[in-house]
């Protein structure tokens, strides 16, 4: 992959991404209006106060391919539930309620969070390939296990240390086999 391309895109990314969450950003509800009991015990108040929903029937992505990187158009084709852009991620209506989706996405808040917006979308882009995927996308992954977790499992713990370590062994991993 030229990984060039995808540096060059990421401001028309951002722009994509600020218009859109702007565009939708009066439909946008705190998380804290979902009433869900359980997410407290496992982030911190500040990472849920952040959070905000937007409920839509489809999850908007950005044109990718229309930018050029046809290397991702199996991601604009992903009819996922949910997708986080910085502390505001979209989820389908028809899963709104469900406590583990917003679990996973706010995963994703902490990974955006925490690394910024760019070193974000370069490091997810790089998953993608690198793990050819979804699936198995390292940044995705986390989010999964964890959710896993929290859904069978449920055993307290604090999420946004274990996803700041994972970033801190993954992230510099996919930088460096991209030559960055």
């Amino acid at each position: 992959m030229d990984i060039s391309a995808l540096q060059s895109r990421l401001p028309a990314i951002r722009k994509w991404i600020d218009t859109t969450v702007e565009q939708h950003r009066p439909t946008a509800r705190p998380l804290s209006s979902y009433g869900f009991a359980r997410l407290r015990h496992y982030f911190d108040a500040e990472t849920l106060k952040r959070a905000s929903v937007i409920e839509v029937d489809v999850i908007p992505k950005p044109p990718l391919t229309a930018m050029g990187l046809h290397q991702f158009a199996d991601f604009e084709q992903l009819n996922g539930a949910g997708l986080t852009y910085g502390d505001v991620y979209f989820v389908v209506r028809a899963r709104a309620k469900d406590e583990s989706l917003h679990f996973h996405e706010l995963v994703h808040t902490i990974q955006w969070h925490h690394l910024g917006a760019d070193r974000f979308i370069l490091a997810y882009a790089l998953g993608h390939l690198a793990g050819g995927g979804y699936e198995n996308n390292p940044l995705e992954e986390i989010a999964h296990t964890l959710e896993g977790i929290f859904t069978k499992e449920p055993r307290l713990f604090r999420a946004e240390p274990i996803v700041s370590q994972h970033l801190e062994r993954v992230v510099p991993a996919l930088m460096e086999a991209a030559g960055l």
